[in-house]
């Protein structure tokens, strides 16, 4: 693995992107993995954890079929794609 790491800027921006998607999520009040995984992702990306954060936003973009309407799967989906690209693009640590 590569072990990427984000900027402080850009980790701050990312957090507050999981942030408001967890926000948009916690009143479906159900068991809910795409929430769990996007926890996770925050935890991951606090701890400087970079494969484990990527990891767990790419899982959650792969269940993302648990949403019922449509134009919030897009948005997470489209806030999802932004931030793995952001990982798959930032340099390896040194």
């Amino acid at each position: 693995m590569n072990h990427a790491t984000l900027s402080p800027a850009k980790r701050e921006t990312n957090i507050t992107q999981l942030d408001q998607m967890i926000a948009a999520l916690e009143p479906l009040r159900e068991p809910n993995p795409l929430l769990e995984h996007l926890h996770s992702a925050r935890v991951y990306l606090l701890g400087a954890m970079p494969d484990e954060y990527l990891l767990s936003i790419e899982s959650a973009k792969q269940v993302l079929d648990v949403l019922p309407d449509g134009n919030l799967r897009s948005s997470v989906d489209n806030t999802l794609s932004s931030l793995i690209n952001e990982m798959s693009h930032e340099s390896p640590q040194g």
